[in-house]
């Protein structure tokens, strides 16, 4: 990609360019815009990603498959015929979870590394810094929909859950969850680039929050007096959501959707705020 100069103290460039300078821009709206307006640039960071994950692979997209294809087989052992759990349709209700974990789990991760891994970019072109962490999102999604794009309507079919009504709401519920990665995403980055434990934090606070989420059981398999604390674990309410649609195939509670939305709401402006208060320091800190 071909980057065009421009003289500090020149008019603003048209959206869509990257320009070597350090003005920085001023307000929130500028900078949501900008990253809008950079959108070609993060659209080729995505699929540059994607092809450098299966560039020389015989297989391509099949590996993306094989990750939670094994953890489901993994946990159906462990759970069907060692702890002998009889719930019918365990390896569908496991698959919504497990798929809606990895994107939010892998997203957060590299997230760590969005700034402190681009340094040499960082210092030598100007460009909207949120478009770096956002791009690896938004390559985690991408991987998110190809992989519930064939393991969605096989588990359908193989359990013969007829369509139904709540399973509109997945796109809706699915918005929330990016919104509130994206904003985990933007967090994470900001800290990381401060603080290098950070990285290793989360990898621990992750395996706790996996085990806070209803993946390998059922909401209702919890005590009363602990359901509340479980369902206020950041990505429970979002898993809740899937499995009560495709799984129960009911329509989710008022009280799933007010959890999903604050903490999409709150995690994205938290997360734009935070990096954007510190954003000019970044350099200074890879």
């Amino acid at each position: 990609m071909r980057v065009d100069a421009a003289p500090a103290r020149s008019a603003q460039p048209y959206l869509g360019e990257m320009v070597d300078r350090s003005e920085e821009m001023v307000s929130l709206s500028a900078n949501l815009l900008a990253v809008v307006g950079y959108r070609e640039l993060l659209k080729h960071l995505v699929l540059k990603e994607l092809k450098l994950k299966y560039r020389g692979s015989v297989f391509g997209f099949l590996w993306s498959l094989v990750n939670p294809l094994l953890m489901i087989v993994v946990y159906t052992l462990a759970f069907t015929y060692i702890l002998r759990i009889r719930t019918e349709g365990f390896v569908f209700f496991l698959l919504l979870g497990i798929l809606a974990w990895t994107f939010f789990a892998n997203s957060t991760m590299m997230s760590t590394g969005a700034i402190t891994d681009n340094a040499g970019l960082l210092k030598s072109v100007f460009f909207p810094r949120a478009i770096l962490p956002v791009a690896t999102v938004l390559f985690n999604f991408a991987q998110y929909l190809l992989t519930a794009a064939v393991f969605l309507p096989l588990m359908l079919a193989l359990y013969r859950v007829p369509p139904s009504g709540p399973m509109l709401l997945f796109p809706v519920f699915l918005s929330l969850q990016v919104a509130f990665t994206v904003g985990a995403g933007l967090v994470v980055s900001t800290a990381t680039a401060f603080f290098r434990d950070v990285r290793h934090l989360l990898e621990i606070g992750l395996a706790v929050m996996f085990w806070t989420t209803p993946i390998v059981y059922e909401l209702n398999m919890v005590p009363d007096s602990m359901r509340l604390p479980i369902l206020l674990s950041p990505m429970s309410p979002f898993i809740v959501a899937y499995q009560t649609m495709f799984y129960y195939r009911e329509w989710p509670d008022t009280m799933i959707w007010l959890i999903a939305s604050a903490y999409a709401g709150v995690t994205l402006v938290l997360g734009v705020w935070l990096f954007l208060s510190f954003e000019e320091r970044f350099a200074e800190q890879v």
